[in-house]
């Protein structure tokens, strides 16, 4: 039986562990956190979950919400905005083919992680640093660092520039958990403001049925608020006014609303950076980035957990296709490759909704509002990235589709 120790418990460790268990492997997470630890901690991030990722976790039987979350059903797209500021210049809905979800990772991660174990896998518990991973590079056949973001393995998966076009954040990000009265769409709400973004969703958290609510600032300009915030009501407070002075339309949504609990919000700044996924330790064994130690992208594009669950599906694929071979760096290399045929676009989308949008990707905004075809492939960009390249990144192609697809109504 083939010993694999993967470093870190969020959704692309845990899906893999979870994945490669079903097939007998004997599998080890390291974690820093117990499940208890984590579902009692701070808030660690929002989500939107799309059709493919769900679809693997229900392949996997790990999927345990369906019947207890709200779906998330559309998406209202809105751009500000009217000379008077009281109405977006562009608005318009879609409903997707298949319902996303947005399940709270603390109630992800403590039910999978109880999962594993109760399944017979084993969990350590302490955090992990560059210098303990030749101990478990020589117990383990292979290594998967699936640790999240942060400086702590930059050395030994140093950024990859041609990817990484940007060496800081790019937004700030202030998110809380919230109940509001006020009356909500069966979906994803996405702002788009000339000084960053808003978004609003349903959620199943930790304290229940709540929405999400989160602000991506540009750095410098006047939503980059959240500099020694620390304390949930003068949180939603500041989002509030942010709601009030920049989306306007959808004020009273947190004119009507109190927080989901005292933990219930999150602030921070992302860097998105795609690394060499191989590294090598000071002994000369190899390690292999996973998820977000690989590839980190902003999470304004809502791609975070979706491709931590495609990198899951990859590198599983990988190891049991390797049978008995050993996991040496061509395996390595092979096993991200496959993983980036899909990130690379996502990368690509994501990055793009960081920079000003250009005329053509305003054009078909624009036009969404008038022809559902145009809506419905924008919105299932999110999705499935992949339709991305091509399309909107080349001006010729996209205007010659906005003439076409406007032809047809």
């Amino acid at each position: 039986m083939r010993r694999i120790v993967i470093i870190g418990a969020g959704q692309a460790g845990l899906v893999l562990a979870l994945g490669l268990q079903k097939h007998g492997y004997d599998v080890t997470v390291v974690a820093e956190k117990t499940a208890d630890e984590v579902r009692q901690g701070r808030l660690i991030s929002n989500q939107c979950v799309f059709h493919p990722t769900l679809e693997r976790e229900r392949e996997l039987g790990i999927n345990f919400w369906d019947d207890e979350v709200q779906p998330v059903e559309e998406v209202a797209f809105n751009a500000a905005g009217t000379p008077d500021g009281t109405e977006p210049a562009i608005a318009w809905r879609q409903k997707f083919d298949h319902p996303a979800q947005s399940v709270d990772q603390r109630v992800k991660v403590s039910d999978w992680m109880t999962l594993f174990e109760a399944q017979g896998g084993e969990i350590r518990h302490h955090k992990v640093t560059p210098n303990d991973l030749d101990a478990y590079a020589a117990e383990f056949e292979l290594v998967i660092v699936a640790a999240g973001r942060g400086p702590q393995f930059d050395a030994l998966f140093p950024r990859n520039p041609e990817f990484s076009p940007y060496a800081e954040p790019q937004r700030a990000i202030g998110i809380a958990y919230i109940r509001t009265k006020h009356p909500m769409p069966p979906g994803l709400i996405f702002n788009l403001g000339p000084y960053g973004e808003n978004f609003v969703l349903p959620v199943l958290s930790v304290q229940g049925k709540v929405h999400g609510i989160g602000f991506f600032g540009v750095p410098g300009g006047p939503m980059d608020v959240w500099h020694g915030v620390t304390d949930i009501d003068h949180h939603l407070e500041i989002a509030t006014e942010l709601l009030r002075t920049h989306f306007p339309w959808d004020k009273g949504i947190l004119e009507e609303a109190e927080p989901a609990g005292p933990l219930e919000l999150l602030h921070g700044g992302i860097t998105p950076t795609v690394r060499n996924p191989v590294g090598r330790l000071p002994s000369g064994r190899l390690v292999l980035a996973m998820g977000d130690t690989a590839v980190t992208n902003d999470p304004v594009g809502g791609q975070g957990a979706n491709m931590a669950a495609r990198a899951a599906r990859s590198y599983q694929e990988a190891i049991l296709a390797q049978e008995d071979r050993y996991f040496d760096e061509k395996f390595m290399r092979e096993a991200f490759g496959k993983y980036w045929e899909v990130a690379q676009h996502a990368t690509a989308f994501n990055n793009a909704l960081l920079a000003p949008p250009p005329e053509h990707v305003l054009a078909t905004l624009d036009t969404a509002q008038r022809v559902p075809e145009v809506a419905h492939r924008f919105a299932h960009l999110f999705e499935n990235p992949v339709g991305y390249t091509g399309w909107l990144t080349d001006p010729e192609v996209s205007m010659r589709y906005l003439q076409e697809a406007t032809a047809r109504v």
